[in-house]
């Protein structure tokens, strides 16, 4: 950690107003999943390139969150099974900030992934008038057949290109809770790139395919519950749970 720490100090700074420069809530999505040993490399690599979120000083941040979905776990099941136009509700709690916020992610069949989002005063998995109508107006489902399933949480640094038409988001440590199980992913960190449609190549990328770091697609929401949950459907998501196994769990 210390000599992540250390590499970020070399990016340019830029302020979270400046972020609001490309908050492409309407994006492309591209992941990557690599170990941790191999970041301090990728950093270093696009200090150039790349300035760094930071609040007051600090460039790494802490989230929480709640995934909720219906009884018969119809999200889950949608995302497992292949499909597309597929939703996710979540809360998330912006930990040093304290800011707390509902939100709907859609993912359509060209690819893209929308989100919608309201702030909210906390973090509990109850929700109001105003919040039930968010969701019903936001996917097919209502908000009260949904019910929380799982706890996520994770470490964060955001990189922004000198253009301001691509946000890339670095998770560390990502870890996953329900009522009987906790599991923490200290070795894996999960890259995503955000574009706009006419956004030119992310620089990042060819780093990573210099570095032999294949994409990879990566729901914290079902990784979380087929890490968490013996007995839920997760045939399509084996090969990267035992490579998780094999390469990321300590």
């Amino acid at each position: 950690m210390n000599q992540i720490k250390n590499t970020l100090k070399h990016l340019k700074k830029v302020s979270l107003a400046d972020l609001d420069q490309v908050r492409l809530m309407n994006r492309t999505d591209q992941k990557f999943c690599l170990h941790i040993n191999h970041l301090p490399k990728i950093l270093e690599a696009v200090q150039n390139d790349y300035s760094i979120l930071a609040i007051e000083g600090e460039t790494i941040f802490n989230y929480d969150n709640t995934y909720f979905d219906t009884p018969d776990d119809q999200m889950f099941l949608s995302h497992q099974n292949g499909k597309l136009n597929r939703h996710k509700v979540r809360l998330r709690k912006y930990v040093q900030t304290d800011n707390n916020f509902l939100e709907v992610k859609f993912k359509n069949n060209k690819g893209r992934t929308i989100k919608k989002r309201i702030e909210r005063e906390g973090f509990e998995s109850v929700f109001t008038h105003d919040e039930l109508n968010f969701i019903s107006n936001s996917n097919k489902y209502s908000g009260i057949q949904l019910e929380p399933k799982i706890n996520s949480h994770f470490h964060r640094l955001t990189l922004v290109d000198k253009e301001f038409t691509e946000r890339i988001t670095i998770d560390m440590f990502p870890g996953f809770k329900n009522k009987d199980k906790e599991i923490t992913l200290n070795n894996l960190v999960i890259i995503e790139i955000k574009q706009s449609k006419a956004a030119k190549p992310a620089v990042i990328i060819n780093v990573l395919k210099e570095n032999k770091i294949r994409k990879q697609g990566f729901s914290k929401y079902c990784i979380g519950r087929a890490l968490l949950e013996d007995e839920i459907k997760k045939n399509n998501f084996k090969p990267l749970l035992i490579k998780i196994e094999k390469e990321y769990h300590n």
